[in-house]
């Protein structure tokens, strides 16, 4: 009596059917496509982390340079002080009241003087003519 035959896998070459072939092809497409997003996708968010990375080192060196430096900038409340007679602008912080900055009276703002100042009471009267008795 002879031993049934044994039955084993084992990679055998196969031609492809043309309804394989077809197959095999949108398959193949779709991980391309797949493959292709996904690759974008990364590139997004890796865009989006470099973004996020650079704003923080962005952020140490300002604080590393005002810790260095002692001082940083800031935007503080401050009045503009016209001295027409100066003819300069002085800003003093309403905080402390220390002077910030001085600079020379620009044209539009030496002009404003002429339009906006109401005149006191001596100045009123200046250049005109008054009749005594009158």
């Amino acid at each position: 009596m002879s031993k049934p035959d044994e039955l084993v896998m084992m990679e055998v070459k196969c031609f492809l059917t043309e309804e394989e072939k077809i197959e095999r092809g949108s398959e193949l497409a779709r991980h391309v496509q797949n493959a292709e997003m996904l690759t974008n996708e990364k590139k997004e968010r890796a865009a989006a982390y470099k973004t996020k990375i650079d704003t923080h080192r962005l952020e140490a060196v300002a604080l590393s340079d005002a810790l260095q430096a002692g001082y940083e900038h800031r935007q503080i409340e401050c009045r503009k002080v016209i001295h027409y007679a100066l003819r300069t602008v002085d800003f003093v912080r309403n905080d402390t009241g220390e002077l910030v900055q001085t600079r020379p009276m620009e044209i539009g703002e030496a002009q404003e003087n002429m339009f906006d100042e109401t005149p006191n009471s001596d100045e009123r009267h200046k250049g005109k003519i008054t009749l005594l008795g009158r």
